[in-house]
């Protein structure tokens, strides 16, 4: 079963014990929590490569779920000491006042 909470009039999941007991992350990542979102655990948690600056999403295991990490990933990997470079915004609408 899936718990519904509501907040402010949006539905938010959260997944019970069991289908997202472990994170799974390539080697040579760390663990990502994204500030601001709220729901299952693979929505907040990325693998982030601070060598290539690029998130990934993890792979997440537990006893109710037949999900196996694919070989050589680091089973919860320590959290990251940094955030990633935030991509560079483009601005929706241009001024025409000026060139």
């Amino acid at each position: 079963s899936i718990l519904l909470i509501s907040s402010s009039g949006v539905a938010r999941a959260l997944l019970p014990p069991g289908y997202e007991d472990n994170m799974h992350c390539p080697p040579g990542s760390c663990s990502l929590f994204i500030n601001g979102i709220v729901g299952p655990k693979h929505s907040i948690y990325k693998c982030y490569d601070e060598t290539t600056d690029q998130t990934t999403d993890a792979v997440w295991t537990g006893f109710r779920t037949q999900v196996e990490a694919p070989e050589g990933w680091i089973e919860d990997p320590e959290e990251c000491d940094v955030a990633p470079t935030p991509a560079p915004s483009t601005p929706t609408h241009k001024n025409i006042d000026k060139p």
